[in-house]
């Protein structure tokens, strides 16, 4: 019930919902403690956690990074976006080990975004803003306020867009899920629920102004509802990304582009003119290439945690809180060791995760098993261009979502 409460509260009320998890996650070591060590998925992250430790240990006399503005105390700060994590990937796992644990698991992800929903709407459409705070700041709903004339998106009681539009994509598969579930069980008033749920998350999703957040919408579709959606899916996307091509394309100018232009958002169509016109130049590109260089100079052991803004301020004269790519991430701060034994378990419990789920032969079982897959892959895919790890909702909800894929992995 504890774990239950803390999924509840994880959008809305991180501290509390932080609070909430660690009975449960105590108790879940206690249970799976045999599994700790004869669980071969275990290996890496263990080898992971010994590499982190023993950076730390090493950057406190022979700092990797000789700098006035780096400190060896980050290193063990940036610990906590790690093993705690990895003990939340196993204390959860006795809680996710049984279909209808992980059915109902689902459902409070989808509750607890109720009140993301809310506060996004009241926020875009009723101009209602924060900060609101309780608890001497422990819990904010921060609301900023939006400026519509530069573009700026839906943030809800996250403080970036980015955060919230990945949030929103993180549970959509479980919606998609209950769509197939409840149409399929005929049950009409949950149906209706789930759809105005549905339409909510995609509202919200899209108003955050995320180029993340849209192609995560569009991800987990056929992943949840079968290749009979793409049916469908494929000639909508064609039509839309045409029309927003339509747009921006230099050699085509008149009635026509000026009617797209009218049709479609501004926003949504500069965003993407963006991307497509000026892709060499794009900021990531340059943030990544410079990432590539600094994993090359210190490979094993990396340069310490938040070390890239530093390195990236003295190489380009600019300043960028992270790489945006949470492998390059993890290899830049504790080396490339460290971030393969992370990222191999990650793609281990993909590989045996989905087999099991194809084996599968109950319907409401296979649909929800999936839209567990398409969450993971959800977390995996938006950290490939950008990083919402460090917001603590975000990589808690991911490592439950990955303890789910090992449970389903079990034979």
């Amino acid at each position: 019930k504890l774990f239950l409460l803390g999924i509840l509260f994880l959008a809305s009320a991180p501290f509390l919902s932080s609070l909430l998890f660690i009975y449960p996650i105590v108790i879940g070591l206690v249970k799976n403690k045999r599994k700790l060590i004869s669980d071969k998925y275990n290996y890496p992250l263990i080898v992971a956690s010994f590499i982190i430790i023993i950076k730390s240990v090493i950057d406190m006399y022979y700092p990797a990074l000789n700098n006035k503005s780096w400190d060896p105390s980050l290193n063990w700060i940036g610990l906590i976006n790690w093993i705690p994590l990895f003990l939340c990937y196993f204390g959860f796992q006795p809680y996710l080990a049984s279909f209808n644990q992980r059915l109902l698991v689902s459902k409070f992800f989808i509750a607890s975004t109720i009140p993301i929903l809310f506060s996004g709407i009241i926020q875009y459409f009723f101009k209602i803003y924060g900060p609101f705070k309780t608890l001497n700041g422990l819990i904010i709903w921060y609301q900023r306020p939006i400026d519509f004339e530069t573009g700026s998106g839906l943030t809800s009681v996250f403080s970036n867009p980015n955060y919230t539009g990945t949030w929103l994509t993180l549970i959509w598969p479980f919606c998609l899920s209950f769509l197939l579930i409840n149409k399929r069980c005929k049950s009409n008033n949950k149906l209706f629920i789930i759809a105005i749920l549905s339409l909510a998350f995609i509202v919200c999703a899209v108003l955050t102004n995320s180029r993340g957040a849209w192609i995560s919408l569009i991800l987990p579709i056929p992943l949840v509802l079968g290749r009979i959606a793409l049916l469908w899916l494929i000639p909508l996307l064609l039509i839309i990304f045409s029309s927003i091509l339509l747009t921006f394309i230099p050699v085509l100018n008149g009635d026509l582009q000026d009617f797209l232009r009218m049709l479609i958002p501004y926003k949504v169509w500069i965003k993407f003119s963006e991307v497509i016109l000026n892709f060499s130049s794009l900021p990531r590109i340059k943030i990544w290439s410079n990432a590539i260089l600094f994993i090359s100079e210190k490979p094993i052991l990396g340069w310490g945690a938040s070390s890239f803004p530093i390195l990236f301020y003295a190489s380009t004269g600019l300043f960028r809180n992270h790489s945006h790519n949470l492998f390059m991430e993890l290899s830049l701060n504790y080396g490339l060791v460290a971030s393969i034994s992370v990222f191999i378990t990650i793609f281990l419990l993909f590989q045996n995760s989905l087999k099991e789920i194809l084996r599968k032969k109950s319907f409401i079982e296979i649909i929800n098993n999936k839209s567990w897959w398409a969450a993971a892959l959800i977390f995996f895919t938006s950290h490939i261009y950008d990083i919402t790890y460090y917001d603590l909702r975000i990589s808690i909800a991911s490592w439950i979502f990955l303890a789910g894929l090992r449970c389903i992995s079990y034979p």
